[in-house]
Protein backbone atom coordinates (compact mmCIF):
# COMPACT_ATOMS: atom_id res chain seq x y z
CA UNK A 1 0.00 0.00 0.00
CA UNK A 2 2.95 2.31 -0.62
CA UNK A 3 0.89 4.25 -3.12
CA UNK A 4 -1.54 5.11 -0.32
CA UNK A 5 1.07 6.87 1.81
CA UNK A 6 0.73 10.19 0.03
CA UNK A 7 -3.05 10.29 0.06
CA UNK A 8 -4.57 13.54 1.34
CA UNK A 9 -5.31 13.24 5.05
CA UNK A 10 -9.09 13.27 4.62
CA UNK A 11 -8.95 10.47 2.04
CA UNK A 12 -6.60 8.45 4.24
CA UNK A 13 -8.97 8.93 7.20
CA UNK A 14 -11.87 7.57 5.11
CA UNK A 15 -9.71 4.59 4.07
CA UNK A 16 -8.73 3.92 7.69
CA UNK A 17 -12.36 4.09 8.77
CA UNK A 18 -13.34 1.58 6.08
CA UNK A 19 -10.74 -0.88 7.38
CA UNK A 20 -11.84 -0.23 10.96
CA UNK A 21 -15.45 -1.07 10.12
CA UNK A 22 -14.26 -4.36 8.61
CA UNK A 23 -12.28 -5.11 11.80
CA UNK A 24 -8.99 -4.80 9.90
CA UNK A 25 -7.60 -3.14 13.00
CA UNK A 26 -3.88 -3.44 12.23
CA UNK A 27 -4.25 -1.69 8.87
CA UNK A 28 -6.57 0.95 10.31
CA UNK A 29 -4.20 1.58 13.23
CA UNK A 30 -1.26 2.09 10.88
CA UNK A 31 -3.22 4.49 8.70
CA UNK A 32 -4.35 6.58 11.68
CA UNK A 33 -0.79 6.72 12.95
CA UNK A 34 0.38 7.92 9.54
CA UNK A 35 -2.24 10.67 9.71
CA UNK A 36 -1.07 11.71 13.16
CA UNK A 37 2.54 11.94 12.03
CA UNK A 38 1.38 14.55 9.53
CA UNK A 39 -1.15 16.22 11.83
CA UNK A 40 -0.66 15.40 15.55
CA UNK A 41 -3.83 17.32 16.43
CA UNK A 42 -6.19 15.36 14.16
CA UNK A 43 -8.79 14.61 16.85
CA UNK A 44 -10.79 12.14 14.77
CA UNK A 45 -7.74 9.93 14.27
CA UNK A 46 -6.96 9.94 18.00
CA UNK A 47 -10.59 9.11 18.78
CA UNK A 48 -10.77 6.23 16.31
CA UNK A 49 -7.47 4.85 17.53
CA UNK A 50 -9.03 4.84 20.98
CA UNK A 51 -11.93 2.79 19.63
CA UNK A 52 -9.50 0.28 18.09
CA UNK A 53 -7.39 -0.03 21.24
CA UNK A 54 -10.53 -0.59 23.31
CA UNK A 55 -11.69 -3.31 20.90
CA UNK A 56 -8.41 -5.22 21.18
CA UNK A 57 -8.14 -4.79 24.94
CA UNK A 58 -5.37 -2.17 25.10
CA UNK A 59 -7.32 -0.18 27.64
CA UNK A 60 -4.62 2.21 28.84
CA UNK A 61 -3.78 3.19 25.27
CA UNK A 62 -7.48 3.70 24.60
CA UNK A 63 -7.81 6.05 27.57
CA UNK A 64 -4.75 8.02 26.44
CA UNK A 65 -6.25 8.50 22.98
CA UNK A 66 -9.54 9.85 24.31
CA UNK A 67 -7.77 12.13 26.77
CA UNK A 68 -5.67 13.48 23.89
CA UNK A 69 -8.85 14.25 21.93
CA UNK A 70 -10.32 16.11 24.92
CA UNK A 71 -7.07 18.01 25.34
CA UNK A 72 -7.28 19.13 21.69
CA UNK A 73 -11.06 19.68 21.64
CA UNK A 74 -12.59 19.85 25.15
CA UNK A 75 -16.10 19.89 23.67
CA UNK A 76 -15.69 16.72 21.60
CA UNK A 77 -18.75 14.93 23.01
CA UNK A 78 -17.93 11.59 21.40
CA UNK A 79 -14.56 11.41 23.15
CA UNK A 80 -16.16 12.00 26.57
CA UNK A 81 -18.73 9.32 25.75
CA UNK A 82 -16.07 6.83 24.60
CA UNK A 83 -13.99 7.51 27.69
CA UNK A 84 -17.07 6.82 29.80
CA UNK A 85 -17.51 3.45 28.11
CA UNK A 86 -13.94 2.47 28.99
CA UNK A 87 -14.34 3.53 32.62
CA UNK A 88 -17.61 1.58 32.77
CA UNK A 89 -15.84 -1.54 31.50
CA UNK A 90 -13.10 -1.06 34.10
CA UNK A 91 -15.62 -0.92 36.94
CA UNK A 92 -15.18 2.80 37.63
CA UNK A 93 -18.83 3.90 37.63
CA UNK A 94 -18.40 7.42 39.00
CA UNK A 95 -15.79 8.29 36.38
CA UNK A 96 -18.02 6.78 33.69
CA UNK A 97 -21.02 8.74 34.93
CA UNK A 98 -19.03 11.99 34.87
CA UNK A 99 -18.03 11.34 31.26
CA UNK A 100 -21.57 10.55 30.10
CA UNK A 101 -22.95 13.62 31.85
CA UNK A 102 -20.24 15.77 30.25
CA UNK A 103 -21.13 14.36 26.82
CA UNK A 104 -24.80 15.22 27.45
CA UNK A 105 -23.87 18.69 28.68
CA UNK A 106 -22.07 19.29 25.37
CA UNK A 107 -24.77 17.61 23.30
CA UNK A 108 -28.15 17.53 25.13
CA UNK A 109 -29.54 15.19 22.45
CA UNK A 110 -26.83 12.53 22.78
CA UNK A 111 -29.09 9.45 22.87
CA UNK A 112 -26.38 6.83 23.39
CA UNK A 113 -24.95 8.78 26.32
CA UNK A 114 -28.35 8.76 28.02
CA UNK A 115 -28.69 5.04 27.31
CA UNK A 116 -25.34 4.26 28.89
CA UNK A 117 -26.01 6.66 31.76
CA UNK A 118 -29.08 4.66 32.75
CA UNK A 119 -26.79 1.65 33.31
CA UNK A 120 -25.25 3.51 36.25
CA UNK A 121 -28.57 4.07 38.00
CA UNK A 122 -28.82 2.85 41.57
CA UNK A 123 -32.45 1.73 41.29
CA UNK A 124 -35.39 1.36 38.92
CA UNK A 125 -36.78 4.83 39.56
CA UNK A 126 -33.49 6.55 38.72
CA UNK A 127 -33.13 4.45 35.58
CA UNK A 128 -36.69 5.30 34.54
CA UNK A 129 -36.05 9.02 34.97
CA UNK A 130 -33.02 8.84 32.65
CA UNK A 131 -34.75 6.63 30.08
CA UNK A 132 -37.87 8.81 29.97
CA UNK A 133 -35.66 11.82 29.31
CA UNK A 134 -34.02 9.88 26.48
CA UNK A 135 -37.41 8.91 25.09
CA UNK A 136 -38.57 12.54 25.20
CA UNK A 137 -35.65 13.70 23.05
CA UNK A 138 -35.61 10.68 20.74
CA UNK A 139 -38.83 8.68 20.63
CA UNK A 140 -37.39 6.47 17.88
CA UNK A 141 -34.77 5.03 20.29
CA UNK A 142 -36.56 1.71 20.54
CA UNK A 143 -34.40 0.11 23.27
CA UNK A 144 -35.34 2.95 25.63
CA UNK A 145 -39.05 2.46 24.95
CA UNK A 146 -38.75 -1.29 25.54
CA UNK A 147 -36.68 -0.87 28.70
CA UNK A 148 -39.13 1.66 30.14
CA UNK A 149 -41.97 -0.83 29.64
CA UNK A 150 -39.96 -3.61 31.30
CA UNK A 151 -38.94 -1.52 34.31
CA UNK A 152 -42.55 -0.48 34.78
CA UNK A 153 -43.34 -4.21 34.64
CA UNK A 154 -40.83 -4.88 37.42
CA UNK A 155 -42.77 -2.30 39.44
CA UNK A 156 -46.01 -4.17 38.77
CA UNK A 157 -47.42 -2.27 35.76
CA UNK A 158 -47.24 -4.43 32.63
CA UNK A 159 -49.63 -2.37 30.48
CA UNK A 160 -47.00 -0.81 28.22
CA UNK A 161 -45.02 -4.05 28.05
CA UNK A 162 -48.08 -6.07 27.03
CA UNK A 163 -48.88 -3.47 24.37
CA UNK A 164 -45.38 -3.95 22.92
CA UNK A 165 -45.80 -7.73 23.05
CA UNK A 166 -48.87 -7.31 20.85
CA UNK A 167 -47.04 -4.95 18.47
CA UNK A 168 -44.61 -5.40 15.59
CA UNK A 169 -41.75 -4.87 18.07
CA UNK A 170 -42.47 -8.16 19.82
CA UNK A 171 -39.63 -9.93 18.02
CA UNK A 172 -36.94 -7.42 18.95
CA UNK A 173 -34.14 -9.33 20.78
CA UNK A 174 -34.55 -7.12 23.85
CA UNK A 175 -38.29 -7.86 23.87
CA UNK A 176 -37.67 -11.59 23.44
CA UNK A 177 -35.27 -11.45 26.38
CA UNK A 178 -37.79 -9.65 28.56
CA UNK A 179 -40.61 -11.99 27.62
CA UNK A 180 -38.44 -14.88 28.82
CA UNK A 181 -37.68 -13.12 32.13
CA UNK A 182 -41.35 -12.25 32.72
CA UNK A 183 -42.26 -15.90 32.01
CA UNK A 184 -40.14 -17.11 34.96
CA UNK A 185 -41.97 -18.40 38.05
CA UNK A 186 -40.44 -15.57 40.09
CA UNK A 187 -39.00 -12.27 38.88
CA UNK A 188 -35.25 -12.08 39.54
CA UNK A 189 -33.68 -8.99 41.00
CA UNK A 190 -32.70 -6.52 38.28
CA UNK A 191 -29.37 -4.70 38.00
CA UNK A 192 -28.21 -2.12 35.51
CA UNK A 193 -24.53 -2.84 35.00
CA UNK A 194 -21.95 -5.59 35.27
CA UNK A 195 -20.34 -4.37 38.49
CA UNK A 196 -23.41 -3.92 40.66
CA UNK A 197 -24.59 -7.28 39.31
CA UNK A 198 -21.29 -8.96 40.25
CA UNK A 199 -21.23 -7.36 43.69
CA UNK A 200 -24.76 -8.53 44.48
CA UNK A 201 -24.03 -12.10 43.36
CA UNK A 202 -20.74 -12.15 45.25
CA UNK A 203 -22.72 -11.14 48.33
CA UNK A 204 -24.81 -14.31 47.96
CA UNK A 205 -21.85 -16.63 47.44
CA UNK A 206 -19.73 -18.73 49.80
CA UNK A 207 -16.44 -16.81 49.75
CA UNK A 208 -14.55 -19.65 51.45
CA UNK A 209 -14.65 -21.47 48.12
CA UNK A 210 -12.79 -20.69 44.89
CA UNK A 211 -14.50 -19.35 41.77
CA UNK A 212 -14.11 -20.50 38.18
CA UNK A 213 -14.27 -18.37 35.04
CA UNK A 214 -14.61 -19.63 31.49
CA UNK A 215 -13.57 -16.85 29.11
CA UNK A 216 -11.02 -14.54 30.75
CA UNK A 217 -9.75 -12.27 27.94
CA UNK A 218 -7.68 -9.56 29.66
CA UNK A 219 -8.91 -10.52 33.15
CA UNK A 220 -10.93 -7.43 34.09
CA UNK A 221 -13.87 -9.43 35.46
CA UNK A 222 -11.49 -11.99 36.96
CA UNK A 223 -9.68 -9.24 38.88
CA UNK A 224 -12.98 -7.90 40.21
CA UNK A 225 -13.97 -11.38 41.40
CA UNK A 226 -10.60 -12.32 42.92
CA UNK A 227 -10.80 -9.26 45.16
CA UNK A 228 -13.50 -11.14 47.06
CA UNK A 229 -12.14 -14.70 46.95
CA UNK A 230 -8.91 -16.38 47.95
CA UNK A 231 -8.59 -18.42 44.76
CA UNK A 232 -9.83 -18.38 41.18
CA UNK A 233 -9.34 -20.59 38.13
CA UNK A 234 -9.53 -19.03 34.66
CA UNK A 235 -9.86 -20.88 31.36
CA UNK A 236 -9.25 -19.29 27.96
CA UNK A 237 -7.41 -19.80 24.69
CA UNK A 238 -6.14 -16.20 25.01
CA UNK A 239 -6.21 -16.30 21.21
CA UNK A 240 -9.83 -15.24 20.68
CA UNK A 241 -12.94 -17.12 19.68
CA UNK A 242 -12.09 -20.69 18.57
CA UNK A 243 -14.81 -20.54 15.91
CA UNK A 244 -17.11 -18.02 14.26
CA UNK A 245 -19.80 -16.56 16.52
CA UNK A 246 -22.53 -15.33 14.18
CA UNK A 247 -21.05 -12.15 12.64
CA UNK A 248 -17.91 -12.31 14.82
CA UNK A 249 -15.04 -14.15 13.16
CA UNK A 250 -12.86 -16.78 14.85
CA UNK A 251 -9.98 -15.03 16.62
CA UNK A 252 -12.10 -12.04 17.72
CA UNK A 253 -11.53 -11.04 21.37
CA UNK A 254 -7.97 -12.30 21.28
CA UNK A 255 -5.56 -11.11 23.96
CA UNK A 256 -2.77 -12.06 21.55
CA UNK A 257 -1.36 -14.64 23.94
CA UNK A 258 -1.32 -12.29 26.92
CA UNK A 259 -2.17 -14.23 30.09
CA UNK A 260 -3.02 -12.05 33.12
CA UNK A 261 -0.82 -12.18 36.19
CA UNK A 262 -3.26 -11.90 39.09
CA UNK A 263 -2.46 -12.92 42.65
CA UNK A 264 -4.64 -15.88 43.59
CA UNK A 265 -5.46 -16.65 39.97
CA UNK A 266 -4.50 -19.83 38.14
CA UNK A 267 -4.96 -19.76 34.36
CA UNK A 268 -5.36 -22.80 32.15
CA UNK A 269 -4.54 -21.96 28.53
CA UNK A 270 -6.12 -23.75 25.58
CA UNK A 271 -9.39 -24.86 24.05
CA UNK A 272 -11.89 -26.14 26.61
CA UNK A 273 -12.22 -29.54 24.95
CA UNK A 274 -8.45 -29.98 25.34
CA UNK A 275 -7.88 -28.57 28.85
CA UNK A 276 -11.04 -29.35 30.83
CA UNK A 277 -10.87 -33.19 30.73
CA UNK A 278 -7.41 -33.14 32.33
CA UNK A 279 -8.21 -30.35 34.80
CA UNK A 280 -11.40 -31.96 36.08
CA UNK A 281 -9.89 -35.45 36.15
CA UNK A 282 -8.55 -34.38 39.55
CA UNK A 283 -10.77 -33.66 42.53
CA UNK A 284 -11.51 -29.93 42.60
CA UNK A 285 -13.09 -27.71 45.23
CA UNK A 286 -16.79 -26.90 45.07
CA UNK A 287 -17.43 -23.65 43.24
CA UNK A 288 -18.55 -20.53 45.03
CA UNK A 289 -19.57 -19.11 41.67
CA UNK A 290 -18.76 -19.81 38.04
CA UNK A 291 -18.66 -17.06 35.44
CA UNK A 292 -19.44 -18.39 31.97
CA UNK A 293 -18.25 -15.77 29.49
CA UNK A 294 -17.74 -18.17 26.60
CA UNK A 295 -20.04 -16.49 24.04
CA UNK A 296 -20.30 -19.66 21.94
CA UNK A 297 -22.95 -22.34 22.45
CA UNK A 298 -20.38 -25.10 22.01
CA UNK A 299 -17.88 -23.62 24.47
CA UNK A 300 -20.58 -22.90 27.08
CA UNK A 301 -21.96 -26.44 26.86
CA UNK A 302 -18.46 -27.93 27.15
CA UNK A 303 -17.71 -25.77 30.21
CA UNK A 304 -21.02 -26.68 31.82
CA UNK A 305 -20.57 -30.42 31.27
CA UNK A 306 -17.13 -30.51 32.89
CA UNK A 307 -17.72 -27.98 35.67
CA UNK A 308 -20.80 -29.93 36.75
CA UNK A 309 -18.38 -31.83 39.02
CA UNK A 310 -17.85 -28.73 41.18
CA UNK A 311 -21.44 -27.45 41.25
CA UNK A 312 -23.68 -28.07 44.24
CA UNK A 313 -26.69 -26.37 45.81
CA UNK A 314 -24.52 -23.46 47.03
CA UNK A 315 -22.84 -22.71 43.71
CA UNK A 316 -24.01 -19.68 41.74
CA UNK A 317 -23.65 -19.68 37.95
CA UNK A 318 -23.30 -16.42 36.02
CA UNK A 319 -23.80 -16.31 32.27
CA UNK A 320 -22.53 -13.39 30.22
CA UNK A 321 -23.90 -12.66 26.74
CA UNK A 322 -27.01 -14.59 27.77
CA UNK A 323 -29.68 -12.05 26.76
CA UNK A 324 -30.54 -9.29 24.26
CA UNK A 325 -28.15 -10.28 21.45
CA UNK A 326 -29.81 -10.89 18.08
CA UNK A 327 -29.29 -14.67 18.32
CA UNK A 328 -29.17 -15.09 22.09
CA UNK A 329 -31.45 -18.14 22.09
CA UNK A 330 -28.82 -20.03 20.05
CA UNK A 331 -25.90 -19.33 22.38
CA UNK A 332 -25.50 -19.70 26.18
CA UNK A 333 -29.28 -19.98 26.62
CA UNK A 334 -29.37 -23.02 24.32
CA UNK A 335 -26.38 -24.57 26.09
CA UNK A 336 -27.99 -24.15 29.51
CA UNK A 337 -31.30 -25.66 28.40
CA UNK A 338 -29.54 -28.63 26.78
CA UNK A 339 -27.35 -29.19 29.84
CA UNK A 340 -30.36 -29.14 32.16
CA UNK A 341 -32.34 -31.50 29.94
CA UNK A 342 -29.44 -33.95 29.71
CA UNK A 343 -28.96 -34.10 33.49
CA UNK A 344 -32.62 -33.64 34.48
CA UNK A 345 -31.80 -30.39 36.29
CA UNK A 346 -33.86 -27.24 36.77
CA UNK A 347 -32.73 -23.82 37.95
CA UNK A 348 -33.83 -20.62 39.64
CA UNK A 349 -32.85 -17.25 38.16
CA UNK A 350 -31.55 -15.01 40.94
CA UNK A 351 -30.51 -11.85 39.08
CA UNK A 352 -30.61 -10.27 35.64
CA UNK A 353 -29.04 -7.31 33.89
CA UNK A 354 -30.43 -6.52 30.46
CA UNK A 355 -27.81 -3.85 29.82
CA UNK A 356 -24.81 -6.11 30.56
CA UNK A 357 -26.63 -9.19 29.19
CA UNK A 358 -26.09 -11.28 32.35
CA UNK A 359 -28.10 -13.69 34.45
CA UNK A 360 -27.23 -15.50 37.68
CA UNK A 361 -28.79 -18.85 38.55
CA UNK A 362 -28.69 -21.70 41.03
CA UNK A 363 -29.17 -25.24 39.80
CA UNK A 364 -31.69 -27.51 41.48
CA UNK A 365 -30.16 -30.97 41.20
Amino acid sequence: MNEKKNLPIKEKFVLALQHQKKNNFKIAERLYEEILKRDPNYAGAHNNLGVIFRAIGKIEKSISCYEKVIQIHPNYAGAHYNLGMVFNELGKPQKAKNCYEKAIQIDPNYSDAYWNLHSLASDIDEALTILKKLHSINNSFLKAKIMISALQGFKGNLNDFNALVASSESNHPLMRSMKWVFSLPKLPKIFFNRWSFFDAVIGLSDKSRPFYEFGVWYGISFQHLINNFKKGFGFDTFAGLPEDWHQERAGTYSSFGFVPKIIGGEFIVGKFEDTLPKFFSQTRSWASLINFDCDLYSSTLCALNYSNKVIDEKSILIFDQFLTNEHWEKDAYKALQEFCNNFNISYDVLAVSFYSKQIAIKLKK
